[in-house]
């Protein structure tokens, strides 16, 4: 009889401990939570509030904010895509947009909300943030931080010297082009990808620690393989050459500025490093400002912030296995951004879930969409011609043409 008593209270005090482990109420953060961030009943209002879900080191406003002048455009009601007319509020709709601000020649020429969000959320970025790590690396390289994109990162990060990571050369991070072996298969439960974060959240591990030891499954600098630890490596680089961490080096060389108008969030591994590969937090109106800054060349308010020639050379690649068709069939890559197939002056940011900074030069137009879309991959192509249409309708109209 004692034996079943002893059983079941074993079992009652690792139940106890399990729950507690799962739900942490001495912690501001619990598995619980992190593990729902992408479950539908959530997903809305986590894209707008991971500062409840993960860590975070926030970025303050500018001293000086910066607002766009407002004009008043309206958008196309209609748009071709794949020889066919999409009715543009049908597909905003569809595609879960959250928020919609275009931009000609850095007039304000629409913005709205949808969803129940406001002017005010912290929209998250997922990979957008990758091309902010990109433009703050050519901002060091301006600087004289980094002395070349040919130097290798146990240059600057010694930690990696002797891994496959060390002979890598920063250039190689920026074009996703690093050989190193990871698969970014978000589908399976069990792939790199989703390992990673089940390592670093549920874990506690360091991001840095799971992908440090990743093996070469080639030589670098040969094919495009877009893989997320490319991102982080590079953000390891960048804080290395700085000397200080990813966020407050992007107050200093980009917030300040470009005068953001409100505070921003990084999210941390539990050891206090961002994720360099996604979940940077800011307005729409803030996002939209890294848009204008590449449209105007890198120069804001009369000031090259990015090195001269840096946007020609980060979205117009000579590389062939880096066009359309070499990974993904409507969309090439650059120095860590995207460039849609049979480009016309264009290019933008992306993240998962339908997160879009697009840049069209020919038009002098910005648009940023943020989204809750699970669809995103088989909405991409779609996104693109959306984007085109957007970009010619409010050019149009700004300039006195049919629109």
């Amino acid at each position: 009889m004692k034996r079943p008593i002893l059983a079941l209270l074993i079992f009652g005090l690792l139940l106890a401990a399990s729950l507690s482990w799962w739900y942490r109420p001495w912690a501001t953060y619990s598995p619980n939570v992190m593990t729902r961030l992408l479950a539908p009943e959530y997903r809305l209002h986590n894209f707008r509030k991971m500062e409840s879900v993960f860590p975070f080191r926030t970025i303050p406003a500018s001293n000086e904010p910066f607002t766009f002048p407002s004009g008043q455009a309206s958008l196309p009601q209609q748009f071709v895509h794949d020889g066919r007319m999409v009715d543009t509020f049908e597909f905003m709709l569809r595609t879960q947009t959250t928020g919609l601000m275009v931009l000609h020649q850095g007039t304000n020429m629409f913005e709205q909300y949808y969803l129940e969000a406001t002017q005010k959320d912290r929209f998250t970025s997922w990979s957008v943030a990758k091309s902010v790590v990109g433009t703050l690396t050519a901002i060091a390289l301006k600087d004289g931080h980094i002395a070349s994109l040919d130097d290798q990162v146990k240059q600057y990060v010694s930690e990696l010297d002797g891994a496959a990571w060390g002979e890598v050369p920063i250039r190689d991070l920026l074009r996703m082009a690093s050989g190193i072996q990871f698969d970014e298969i978000y589908d399976e439960k069990f792939s790199d990808i989703n390992m990673l974060f089940y390592r670093t959240f549920l874990l506690g591990e360091g991001v840095r620690d799971v992908i440090a030891d990743l093996p070469a499954e080639g030589p670098s600098g040969e094919s495009f393989h877009y893989i997320s630890p490319n991102s982080q490596i590079l953000g390891w680089v960048l804080e290395s050459a700085v000397g200080k961490p990813v966020s407050e080096y992007a107050a200093e060389a980009l917030w300040q500025p470009l005068g953001m108008q409100d505070e921003a969030i990084w999210n941390l591994d539990q050891g206090g490093v961002e994720l360099a590969f996604c979940c940077l937090n800011m307005t729409l109106r803030d996002y939209s400002k890294l848009g204008q800054l590449y449209l105007q060349q890198g120069v804001w308010k009369g000031k090259q912030l990015l090195p001269e020639g840096w946007v020609q050379q980060a979205s117009h690649r000579p590389e062939p296995w880096l066009a359309a068709g070499n990974g993904y069939p409507e969309r090439g890559y650059g120095y860590h951004l995207w460039v849609p197939k049979n480009p016309d002056e264009e290019f933008f940011f992306n993240g998962v879930w339908g997160q879009t900074v697009w840049v069209s030069e020919k038009h002098h137009i910005v648009i940023t969409k943020t989204s809750v879309d699970p669809l995103f991959r088989e909405h991409m192509a779609e996104v693109i011609s959306f984007m085109r249409a957007v970009s010619q309708h409010v050019s149009g109209q700004a300039e006195g043409g049919p629109g």
